[in-house]
């Protein structure tokens, strides 16, 4: 059983005033646990406190409170070293918590960190950095960069409504991907290395974060209607592949974005600048703490 935890958090992430830190590490000091909180820091010295703390023999495992981006950075101080990584999910979307199965309480989450399974996650890389579940250019990369951050900490999900609709109103990408050597044309594209995308909704069934290796989704349509349709029908479990179609779902193990105008990027749901952008399944694995009976598991 793991007692002893250090903690680096993102106190902007999610709603403000949500208790769950606070309430997970209360039930962890109840059980026994000591818990170290890293100082809020920029992301480059919270990187460096993670590798610190996982180098210094201290602690049974890292444990990274936030929404996906933090989890990504804590992931990438972690890959090979053998200490195990925990999460508080206290983003808006959370898609790494759908992704195990992690449900959203206190005792979920101290069960978890204390006596869950620990599993050998598949890092792919972009542009050389590290991310546990996708790569997106253009729409979705639009909606992210224009986020208001202090509106998404008061009202959550609803802060997204005005920049899907202005991504959807806008003139579309034209984005030249080549998926395993091969060439295509979209206008939006998604690399996933885990089957959800935006919280709950399964966008890449065939992939999975236990398992090395992309799917790469590939948006064709010119038509706000259809694209709208489309983002309906992910929200309700429907999206579908239409070989030659609107909608292209490729297995990849290597992929390449590029446009004649720079479009935006996102990773992980944070703003990756961007393209062009090289997206590979690569070799890095981090150790990543799940819930005892996690679909990925039971798989």
């Amino acid at each position: 059983m793991r007692r002893r935890f250090f903690l680096v958090e993102n106190p902007g992430a999610g709603v403000a005033g949500s208790p769950l830190v606070e309430d997970a590490v209360r039930l962890l000091t109840k059980a026994g646990a000591s818990v170290a909180r890293c100082p809020n820091a920029d992301i480059p010295s919270a990187r460096t406190a993670v590798r610190k703390a996982a180098a210094s023999g201290s602690y049974d495992a890292i444990v990274a409170a936030g929404g996906d981006g933090t989890i990504r950075h804590a992931a990438a101080s972690l890959i090979g070293a053998n200490m195990p990584l925990g999460i508080i999910p206290v983003g808006t979307g959370n898609v790494l918590a759908h992704e195990i199965g992690l449900a959203r309480t206190p005792p979920a989450i101290t069960r978890m960190l204390l006596e869950g399974p620990v599993a050998t996650v598949a890092c792919a890389e972009a542009n050389g950095e590290p991310f546990l579940l996708m790569v997106g250019a253009g729409f979705d990369a639009r909606v992210v960069g224009a986020l208001d951050q202090r509106l998404k900490s008061r009202v959550g999900k609803a802060a997204y409504a005005a920049p899907l609709l202005g991504a959807i109103i806008r003139p579309v990408d034209t984005l030249s991907i080549t998926v395993d050597g091969r060439r295509h044309v979209a206008t939006w594209a998604v690399i996933a290395n885990a089957r959800h995308y935006g919280g709950r909704f399964v966008l890449a069934p065939r992939a999975g974060i236990l398992e090395r290796g992309l799917e790469a989704i590939l948006f064709k349509t010119r038509n706000r209607a259809v694209l709208l349709a489309q983002l309906m029908s992910l929200a309700a479990g429907r999206l579908e592949p239409v070989h030659g179609g609107d909608i292209e779902m490729l297995p990849c193990a290597r992929a390449i974005i590029r446009a004649r105008r720079p479009v935006p990027v996102q990773i992980d749901g944070d703003a990756f600048g961007t393209t062009p952008v090289e997206v590979d399944a690569g070799t890095r694995e981090v150790r990543l703490i799940l819930p005892a009976a996690t679909p990925a598991i039971r798989r």
